[in-house]
Parts: structure tokens; sequence; C-alpha cells
């Protein structure tokens, strides 16, 4: 039995895990019931703390049971100012309480548009058109980031926008004036319940790229709340747990596999300054700063992880640590070795998911080891499927083939209909990702059908760089996708073949010049004499990722053995996905071979040895 609030069998008892999840999320149709659920359970326990700076004791902890009557509070204010159940209330705050009180309130009153913080003023500007946005919340005018500076003025330019601030210093205030929590919010609660429709869209999630045409994921109560309790199950949040949170709230991966996760549970989120693992200070103070606070669940990206991995530990008593999560993109497998190595834990538990999923298809569960590098089981109520060559595979062990999906936690579709019809087969959400399960049941994603770039969890839109390319007039053709970094987990990488007589001398400053997203900047820029293509003439975008995976391969080589890289190559196959091929001679030198084995390690890809 594992140890939950409300008492349940091991996971891999797949039926009763089912059931549970299924009474438990009909039992809370909405949102703000699950959120209730941990004050119920543990109203005096710790439900946020703000660490203003790393070595911070932590500002004055917010119980559930108060974090309950704010957020009553601060959705009483947003009904005041007229948000209703289908207008949204956007957010633009760092990891901070006013940022939780604000997201949940949001849900409650109406529906909640999370912002990414590093969108630009266009693109945020964009977002909340599509939306029709009535309130758009952020810090105060200077205020760090500047985030309030990057969005002055658009109440102007934007018909019926009230621009709202909220302080980021572990207090919670709507416009200078701090918010009183409110003693009944059961009585709040209990009163709107009776109305509630689990399937009412409550929030909407960017997806598909930081920037060009709007793409926002319409997740419904029920969506969130079975993404949520999946979740909680999975990881086996406890009252008593202590997460400390390093998954972006903006995306689902913080709002629900970590913070409604654990607040269902009645656990406590400890925020580590509002710039969370982007503070080079936090990442050097992690393991600190478990110690300290006696964390018990680590959430961090993977460039995140591979941070921490570097850092000594100095002594730091990591006893209370009992789950690290990973997710939002693919975790090299060094990066693991070096973080178990330093943690002395068990494994790093891999995440899976989508913004159209509302958070977690998969998870490594805690009481599961990893099958190598799979992203682990599916979670409650959770259907998977592989679409190969035309069949539909649902019992593994399978071919490699198109993942999809199904359960309560698919989204209602996009708020522009015209975008939702391509993310369904046969009635099965499309993650666009090539998986193959195995004979554990576990999944292995071994590559993407998509051409979304993934650095370090932030979506790019190839097209960003294409469209920005072919404008140049010396570029004929041009083809964007992920470089393979040790860092990032990917890095935007561009080919192009020139026009005729062309100079290309001046094509990096003209990408940057048109490209306003710096992540979204080409890091590698590679002429070609001809484009790969398919046979009717399509760019053939999996060669192109050979290409960039040798290039990134014989980079790390060069520093180490430049004879060596003509050792390394690329593929693609089946059953490894993309993946790189070491080939060398049997004579060659074992300290230099070990070495070269350790640096394509670093790399987000498989590395398989000939012979």
């Amino acid at each position: 039995m594992t140890r939950t609030d409300a008492s349940t069998p091991i996971f891999t008892d797949r039926l009763a895990t089912d059931q549970l999840a299924a009474d438990l999320t009909a039992a809370h149709p909405r949102v703000i019931d699950l959120v209730a659920r941990g004050a119920r359970l543990n109203p005096d326990g710790v439900a946020l703390v703000h660490l203003p700076t790393p070595d911070h004791p932590g500002t004055d902890p917010v119980s559930h049971d108060r974090m309950m009557g704010l957020v009553a509070a601060a959705a009483a204010r947003f009904r005041a100012l007229g948000v209703g159940p289908t207008d949204a209330v956007a957010i633009l705050l760092p990891s901070c309480p006013a940022l939780m009180v604000s997201l949940w309130a949001a849900m409650w009153a109406g529906v909640a548009q999370p912002l990414n913080l590093l969108f630009t003023r266009d693109a945020i500007a964009a977002q909340l058109r599509a939306a029709k946005a009535k309130l758009l919340i952020v810090p105060p005018e200077g205020a760090p980031a500047g985030l309030y500076e990057k969005v002055a003025g658009l109440e102007a330019e934007i018909p019926g926008l009230r621009i709202l601030t909220a302080p980021i210093d572990g207090s919670v205030a709507l416009d200078g004036e701090a918010l009183k929590p409110d003693p009944d919010w059961r009585t709040r609660l209990d009163e709107r319940r009776v109305a509630a429709d689990p399937d009412r869209v409550a929030a909407l999630y960017p997806t598909g790229g930081t920037t060009g045409a709007p793409k926002l994921a319409r997740l419904t109560e029920r969506s969130m709340v079975a993404s949520a309790l999946g979740s909680m199950l999975s990881i086996d949040y406890r009252r008593d747990d202590r997460l400390l949170a390093g998954l972006p709230l903006f995306h689902v991966g913080g709002a629900f596999v970590g913070a409604l996760a654990a607040a269902a549970a009645g656990a406590g989120m400890w925020f580590p300054t509002i710039a969370g693992f982007r503070n080079p200070a936090v990442v050097a103070a992690f393991w600190q700063m478990v110690a300290r606070h006696r964390i018990t669940v680590g959430a961090l990206v993977p460039t995140s992880l591979g941070a921490v991995a570097g850092t000594p530990t100095d002594g730091a008593d990591l006893s209370s640590l009992r789950v690290v999560l990973t997710g939002a993109s693919t975790c090299p497998p060094e990066v693991v070795k070096r973080f178990l190595a330093a943690w002395g834990g068990d494994a790093v538990r891999q995440v899976y998911g989508m913004t159209e999923f509302s958070g977690a298809i998969a998870q490594v569960h805690h009481d599961v080891m990893p099958d190598g590098a799979a992203v682990g089981l599916p979670l409650a109520q959770v259907e998977v499927a592989v679409l190969a060559d035309g069949v539909l595979h649902r019992t593994a062990p399978t071919p490699a083939g198109e993942l999809l999906a199904r359960g309560p936690q698919v989204f209602a579709g996009y708020i522009d209909p015209r975008q939702t019809e391509a993310a369904f087969y046969d009635g099965w959400l499309r993650t666009g990702d090539i998986c193959r399960i195995g004979e554990s049941g576990q999944l292995h994603i071994t590559g993407r059908i998509k051409d979304l770039i993934i650095r370090g969890g932030h979506n790019i839109d190839p097209l960003i760089l294409e469209d920005a390319a072919m404008a140049h007039p010396g570029v004929a053709m041009a083809a964007a996708v992920g470089l393979p970094d040790t860092y990032a987990g990917e890095v935007p990488m561009l080919f192009v073949v020139p026009a005729e007589g062309a100079d290309l001398a001046d094509l990096a400053g003209f990408m940057e010049s048109r490209i306003t997203e710096p992540p979204a900047r080409p890091k590698r820029i590679e002429p070609l004499a001809e484009m790969p293509v398919t046979p009717v003439g399509k760019i053939f975008k999996p060669r192109l990722r050979e290409l960039a995976a040798e290039a990134a391969a014989r980079a790390l080589l060069a520093a180490i053995d430049p004879a060596a890289a003509t050792a390394v190559s690329a593929a693609t196959d089946g059953t490894n996905g993309l993946h790189l091929r070491l080939d060398l001679p049997p004579d060659w030198p074992a300290a230099s071979a070990a070495r070269i084995r350790a640096a394509l390690g670093e790399l987000p890809l498989p590395v398989v040895e000939a012979g």
C-alpha cells in the first residue's frame, strides 16, 4: 500500500487505481474543489513559502486554510470587476504565492490565462486579444524582470482590458490593497457547487510556439482535475510533503503535475526566489535548500537538473528527498547518472505530457523503477495506443509509431476551432511523438513527428526561423531543426541553400533583426549545396536532424580527441529513433574511449556502439 491521504494500492494495481482516480474526479467537479480538498485534509499545514534568496529561511508561510481564504477573496474581487464564468483573467507573474492565489481564483471566478514570462509585448497582446481577456495581473512598476514595463499601456490598445498589479515578495495583494482571507470560504464554495459544470472551460494555455498566431488550448475543470489527481497518485503526494517548485507555473507541468497535485494532497510548495532555477544562485544552493527546508519532492526541467548535478553537495543532509521529477524535454542519461551520484537516490522520475492533455500522459511512478530511458507508465484514467502503418496497437509490446492518448484529461479543443480537427485521430489525441511501448508497459519516446524545437522546455516553431531566412534575398531554401545540446536539450539550427552567387555573410545579423524572441534565434547556421527532399519534393527533416546530431557530437569530440570525429555518425531506426553510432577501432586507447563515451552521454540521444 502506498502512503496517500486516501488509502491506495500500489500503482501496479491498475484497475483499483483507475477506480480511485475516477471516484476522486467525480467527487471534485472543479479545480477549486481539489484545492479545497488539501485545505480540508491539512488546514494548518504549510501550503506556500516564498524564499526571497536561496539562503533565506522563508517568509511567513501561508497555511492551506489561509490560502483558500485568500483565493475566495481574490475570486470575489475578480467578480466585482465584472469577471464572469467565460471571461479570461490573464496572469503574467513569476512563481510566488500571489501567482498561486491568482491562478486558482481566476479558475473559480472565470477562465485563467497564464502567460509565458518570455513572451514579447506583441506576443502578449496577441494572446490577450485572442482570449478577449478582461483582466491582466502583473507585478508592480519597478519590480525585477520589468514585466510591468513590458505591458504598460496595453489597456489603451486592447478594448475592455484592465491591468491589476500583484506583489512578488511573498505577500498577496491586488492593486496595492492587501487581500484579507475570507473565513467563510467553505460557504462560498458550497454556494456555487450546485451549478458546477465539470465541462466548463476554466483555463487557456498557450501551446505550439512562442510567436506567430496564438494557439490557445481550452482546458476544462474535469481535464485539469483528472490530470492533477493522476499525478498526485503517481507521485504519491502526502500531506507532509514539501515540494521545491522548479517547473514553470505558466506551463501545465508546473501547474498540474506540481502545484495542483500537491495542493490536493495538502502538501506544501517552496518557491526558490522569483527567478527559480534561472537564478544561478538557486542552482548553486539546491542541495543546501533541500537540507534546510527538509524538501521531499524536487521538480526540475532537464537543464536545471544538469546544472544542479554539477554543484557540490558539501555534505548536505539529503535524507528527506524521496522523489525527483523532470520533464518538459528529454533528459540525457549522463545527466541523470551524475545527479543520482550526487543525491544518492534510486532514480530520477521522468514526466511526459502535453498542454492538450492538461499535463502528464505518463510518469515513472514513485514505486516503479524506470525502464531504461522510458518516460514511464500511463497515469490513472489514461489510455494509450501506438498508430503504426495504419494499425492501432494497444497491447505491449508495440512497434514504433505515433503515440495516441485519451481520457478525461483531454482538452476541449483550441480557441480557434479550425485548429482542432488535426489534433485527433478517431477520438484519440495525437501527440505527434514517435513511441514504442515496451514489455513492461512503459513508454519509450524515440522521436517527434511534429517539428517543434524544444529548448529547455521553451517551444519554438521552426517556421519562425524558416520564414525569417527566406526573407533574405540570398537564401533559396531554408529549414530549421533542433541541434542537440548538453544544457538545453536542443537549440535551433538553421540549414540553408544559398541562391546562386549569393553571399550569406550577413545572414546571422539578418536573422537576429527578424526574430524578436532570443531563444528562437539560430544557434548555428549551416549552408548546404542541396537540401534533402522526399520523392515528392518535401524537405526531409529526419535527415537534417541526423546532420544536426552529427554536428553536435563532432563538436563535443573535437575538444577531446579530434581524431574520433570520423568514428561517430547519426542514424534513425524504429528501435532507437534518432541516435548516435559510435564505431571505435578495437585498438583505440581505453582512456580516450571512456572520455568519448562520457561526452556523448551528455547529449539527449541514445548512443549505439558498433559491433
